[in-house]
């Protein structure tokens, strides 16, 4: 049989799905006839099929050695590089590929330089692709992939409308505009783009799960609830795979339980860093004392995560903790990167680099232990601890769920927060600190207080509050507080102020409810200086059901405000109650709905009990463990020793209590 025949025939084979048999029959015939092109080329595209990337690569050297300039083969060359992470090589290929303004190589350089974290540059390829190709469809769906991921939404908005003005029929770019009009609060344009999406693929989760926040967004809580019922049934059958219906971040304001939130988080794990990465190659940490524990954050800036742990850097005993501050994200000159940095070993910023190179700086740092705050939230970079730059890795703060990486292995927590029965809800090991898991900036004494009047607050009546953002008010909570306020009728209830929309849906709710929708008093959004200072105005913070007060409960207690909380079933419900453990007020953290508004109503109508509850709080506050980061940070340590131990024994990790 002629060579040709023997070539066609296992190119039959792998059209059929059939690569091994195809490989070994070109296998053969390269060792036959060592300088056939055709031969040698089809050998290589067949190995890169099979995923065998780096057997694929000498091949195409071979034949640029002889024939420098061969399209295919610098191509082909180029995505094995990709697809082994060596993006820094494949770049001046592609470069050289795309000067033509061929669209697959323009695609495939965008697509490098993105992987390089170059998202401007990224962004031109893409841009460039859809003037150069404007029916070429991936160019404006990684164009719109790049944009509304970095949360440029206007800039996201102006190429989705073209996108979806040259392929209206086209799901995912109906999706993404949909995405886009929510995140810029233009709910119903954002709604009726996301109905395109579904009417085109009814099918497509994410449109779903876009669709589910606008719902929460504008208190629609009927459309809310079927579309709930329809992604959780979507994701117990398992349709989702390759998709993802909503993120982790998002999931926790619904009510899924404590196992689908795991399945929800393995998901985002699978899709945000597919495959298995090749871990960095790291030098073995130096023998401590001291350990060297690495912190990942997207959020040395203005941000909760901050407004939580912003002390605990400088706390740590450097004895036995060197902190190093690794950034991902940006920069907004609040002053939180500068203070962070004074209290770090070092400071690092990763957010130029990629994923490999941000890696093996933290590597050749000699990290013990890398501690990922975020995760899953907005600007984090999964993809960097994917590649296992520490022999030991934990995830803490950011994400009120277990991260379900396979990259993540302890999750720390406290023993209010995952009691021994919810430990199923957790892929990692679990690090139980004895006060609290959520780190407070150190308490000081409240200073000038605005008074009622100024706030818009009536002077003689009860005020009770739940400073929770809107995306946190479910049906559930909101008919309880209507509950409450029905049961004292000289309450009011004072509540940041949600999109309009929801404003007066929710005062809707209230009239049916036969409360005076007066009695839900406004408050605009501040800068938390001016935040902090208006929360003792109230008399009683009632927490939210399904996703509870954390940064917000924090805020209410350090300034003297009593919280009731209901305990629920999973991590994101159980916040406010252990941070009440930690002040030393756990009667105040109940079980369930129903024990929630028998305790705010008894304490609303026995003003001197909760004068007296307020005064035993202003009591405890100055010494309480919920706001000393000292005691924190040694907390921390021990917990990041006992890891340490298990490890450099050879055993596996393992649940830790300090």
């Amino acid at each position: 049989m002629s060579i040709d025949q023997e070539m066609a025939k296992a190119v039959k084979l792998a059209q059929a799905g059939k690569l091994k048999p195809a490989i070994a029959i070109l296998d053969g015939l390269v060792k036959a006839a060592p300088s056939s092109v055709p031969v040698r080329y089809n050998l290589a595209l067949f190995l890169l099929m099979a995923g065998r990337h780096a057997e694929a690569l000498p091949h195409l050297d071979r034949i640029l050695a002889a024939q420098p300039g061969h399209p295919p083969s610098l191509f082909s060359k180029a995505k094995g590089l990709l697809a082994l992470d060596r993006a820094a090589e494949a770049l001046p290929i592609l470069e050289r590929l795309a000067a033509g303004n061929d669209p697959e190589s323009l695609l495939a350089l965008g697509n490098a330089l993105r992987s390089l974290n170059r998202m401007g540059e990224a962004a031109q390829a893409f841009r460039r692709l859809t003037r150069v190709a404007p029916a070429f469809a991936g160019g404006h769906i990684n164009l719109a992939i790049l944009l509304v991921s970095s949360a440029d939404n206007a800039a996201a908005l102006d190429a989705l409308d073209e996108a979806v003005r040259l392929h209206p029929g086209i799901a995912e770019l109906q999706a993404m505009r949909g995405q886009a009009l929510l995140r810029l609060g233009r709910h119903q344009d954002a709604i009726a783009a996301l109905g395109k999406a579904l009417a085109i693929n009814p099918a497509l989760a994410p449109a779903k799960g876009h669709l589910l926040r606008a719902c929460r967004e504008t208190a629609d809580w009927d459309g809310e609830e079927r579309l709930f019922a329809e992604i959780r049934a979507a994701i117990a059958r398992g349709e989702v795979k390759g998709q993802l219906p909503l993120s982790t971040q998002d999931a926790l304001f619904y009510p899924f339980s404590g196992e689908e939130m795991r399945r929800i988080a393995g998901l985002e794990a699978a899709f945000r860093v597919p495959g298995q990465p090749r871990p960095v190659v790291r030098p073995t940490p130096k023998a401590p004392p001291p350990l060297v524990v690495g912190y990942l954050s997207p959020d040395y800036r203005e941000h909760a995560t901050m407004h939580l742990a912003g002390d605990v850097f400088a706390a740590h005993d450097r004895g036995r903790v060197r902190p190093m501050a690794y950034s991902v994200g940006p920069d907004d000159g609040s002053g939180w990167r500068r203070r962070v940095a004074g209290g770090c070993e070092g400071f690092v910023d990763l957010s130029a680099l990629g994923d490999r190179a941000a890696a093996e700086r933290i590597a050749a740092d000699g990290v013990h232990i890398l501690v990922d705050l975020s995760v899953f939230t907005r600007h984090a970079r999964p993809g960097i601890a994917a590649l296992r730059p520490a022999p030991l890795q934990a995830v803490w703060l950011g994400l009120a769920a277990s991260s379900a990486a396979p990259w993540a292995d302890y999750a720390i927590v406290d023993p209010v927060l995952v009691p021994p029965a919810h430990a199923g809800h957790f892929t990692e090991k679990l690090i139980r600190l004895p006060d609290t898991y959520q780190a407070n900036l150190a308490w000081t004494p409240p200073g000038p207080l605005p008074s009622r009047a100024a706030l818009g607050l009536p002077e003689d009546r009860l005020v009770l509050c739940s400073f929770n953002g809107h995306r946190k008010l479910d049906r559930a909570s909101f008919t309880l507080w209507l509950e409450i306020l029905a049961e004292l009728p000289d309450a009011v209830l004072w509540q940041l102020a949600p999109p309009d929309t929801a404003r007066k849906r929710l005062e809707e709710a209230a009239r049916n409810a036969g409360i005076d929708p007066a009695r839900l008093i406004w408050a605009p959004a501040l800068p938390r200086p001016e935040h902090l200072a208006r929360l003792p105005a109230a008399d009683l913070f009632v927490d939210a059901l399904v996703c509870g007060a954390h940064t917000t409960a924090a805020d209410s207690l350090r300034m003297g405000v009593p919280l009731v909380t209901a305990a629920g079933p999973r991590l994101g419900s159980r916040v406010a109650a252990s941070l009440l453990h930690a002040v030393g007020l756990p009667e105040l953290a109940v079980t369930d709905a129903a024990a929630l508004k028998e305790l705010a109503v008894g304490l609303g109508r026995d003003r001197d009990r909760l004068a007296a509850l307020r005064a035993r709080l202003a009591e405890l506050l100055p010494s309480s463990p919920a706001f000393d980061p000292s005691r924190f940070a040694r907390g921390l340590e021990a917990a990041y020793e006992a890891a340490w131990a298990r490890h450099t024994a050879g055993k596996k990790p393992a649940d830790i209590s300090v």
